[in-house]
């Protein structure tokens, strides 16, 4: 899993249905429980005694971006960048 997210690929296909891969997606990057939603930033609950994050809703107004976002907002400022954007531009 470190290495998929490491690879600095903003995305990955071509799984098989029930790939077990996408049930580690879910848990270990989405932190999306079995039959859950992923939970998003409005979620301030805690995983505490099997509850979900979700179960407790704070501000829906407030996005908060997280790990992931910020991993591809680097890879996205990195391919646009002038060293190495401007290089592949075609002429």
């Amino acid at each position: 899993m470190l290495k998929m997210v490491n690879s600095n690929a903003p995305f990955a296909r071509k799984f098989h249905q029930d790939d077990p891969v996408l049930d580690k997606i879910d848990s270990e990057l989405l932190f999306r429980g079995q039959d859950m939603l992923v939970p998003g930033g409005w979620c301030i609950g805690s995983r505490e005694n099997g509850t979900g994050p979700c179960s407790i809703v704070g501000n829906i107004t407030v996005v908060r971006p997280t790990a992931g976002a910020k991993r591809l907002e680097n890879l996205i400022n990195s391919l646009l960048s002038n060293d190495n954007f401007q290089p592949r531009q075609r002429k």
